[in-house]
């Protein structure tokens, strides 16, 4: 009973504004105001793109009067590229001799430190290789006793020269043939103390040349590894670096040791910092675009992968220039433009205030500021307003709405 009695004083006092806002003493009201401002606006002979306000107005919107301040502002260049890795620090594996796959220990995604095995490799031809050798070090070390008897010989005038020479060249021979066989078997990962001693080694490991993450695998278990294809690739993303494509009109500004901003448009919360150490020295006639060259300096996560597009936002200095708050500037497309104390008129009412717009051109914004230039000249002391500035904007566009009506 309760609830219903709330509901009908409810609909009663709906009833009566709604009969109050109908009645012709409201509808009288709301005309003489109409008429009072249309009134004011003839007197003021407002042109176009000018707002008037009362004193009233003025004061419940908040606006505020400010100038144009000198600020020091960070110039910022606004490009996009790609993260990549340097050459020094990715790596193509392949085998220096061909084998059947016997076993791999690591799989995509792994990080591997310098000199890790991958995988072993297994062939005959390993096995002769060292036999012969063996047979090579036999014959080196017989033919280096040999020749070091026969110059010892030479010199005292106890053997002919013929015999001399043909056991030096025997042995020099020998000697290369040696040497050859062991930088073959030390390239290809065959322990040589080992085999030294007479231990024959049936397998050869393949072993990363740098740390990193495994980004491909390209064999598996009993496959032929051909030394003409990658068996595996090994990225290091702790140096990871960037490219980023600068425009002609911005080549000047920069220069080595600059620091970048970046950022993934993917990726919100993923950001890093990374400073310039290279700038290429030739204009890409396709794009009339540079590439700068900078070195991440932070953030070199294991998921900055090479490839990924970046945009890039690099620091070419601080400058001193004209500035305003960034709200008090109107952007409508490609135009911007601030409003202006234009002029004020007393009225018995009060005063009212005629505020004007001005076309304005940006450039840097930091800290709240945005660097601008006006494109007409504006008297010294102008005041312009930096607070409310979007409130003069939809009085304009209503005014302009009132005149297509």
């Amino acid at each position: 009973m309760k609830n219903t009695q709330i509901i009908l004083l409810l609909l009663i006092l709906l009833f009566t504004i709604v009969l109050y806002s109908c009645s012709p003493e409201s509808q009288d009201k709301e005309k003489q105001e109409q008429m009072q401002e249309q009134t004011t606006r003839e007197k003021a002979g407002l042109k176009p793109g000018e707002v008037i306000l009362s004193q009233k107005q003025l004061e419940s919107v908040g606006i505020q009067l400010g100038s144009v301040e000198q600020r020091n502002l960070t110039g910022i260049i606004k490009t996009n590229g790609f993260l990549r890795v340097a050459p020094q620090h990715k790596a193509s594996i392949s085998a220096f001799m061909g084998g059947v796959v016997k076993s791999i220990f690591v799989q995509v995604g792994d990080y591997v430190k310098k000199g890790q095995t991958l995988a072993l490799l297994e062939h005959p031809d390993y096995i002769q290789l060292q036999d012969d050798y063996l047979k090579a070090q036999s014959n080196y070390n017989f033919l280096e006793k040999q020749y070091l008897r026969q110059k010892e010989l030479y010199a005292g005038n106890a053997t002919a020269e013929k015999t001399f020479q043909q056991t030096e060249s025997d042995y020099n021979t020998a000697k290369a043939a040696y040497y050859s066989l062991k930088k073959k078997l030390e390239m290809i990962g065959i322990n040589m103390e080992k085999l030294d001693k007479g231990e024959i080694i049936s397998s050869i490991p393949i072993v990363s040349p740098i740390s990193g993450y495994v980004q491909t695998v390209g064999v598996n278990i009993g496959k032929f590894a051909d030394p003409m294809k990658e068996i595996f690739n090994i990225v290091d993303n702790s140096q990871i670096q960037l490219d980023l494509q600068v425009y002609e009109k911005d080549i000047f500004k920069v220069k080595t040791g600059q620091k970048i901003y970046f950022s993934f448009p993917n990726q919100k919360n993923v950001s890093g910092y990374a400073s310039i150490f290279a700038v290429d020295k030739s204009l890409d006639d396709n794009t009339k675009s540079i590439t700068v060259h900078a070195k991440v300096t932070s953030n070199a996560e294991k998921n900055f992968l090479p490839g990924i597009y970046v945009n890039g936002f690099i620091e070419t200095g601080t400058t001193k220039s004209n500035a305003l708050p960034s709200e008090a500037i109107i952007n409508e497309g490609q135009k911007n433009y601030v409003f202006l104390l234009s002029r004020t008129i007393n009225e018995k009412e009060g005063k009212n205030y005629i505020f004007e717009m001005r076309d304005v051109k940006v450039g840097i914004s930091e800290a709240g500021f945005t660097e601008i230039t006006f494109l007409e000249e504006i008297p010294k002391d102008a005041k312009i307003v930096i607070k409310g500035a979007f409130f003069l904007e939809s009085e304009l566009n209503k005014k302009a709405e009132g005149e297509l009506d």
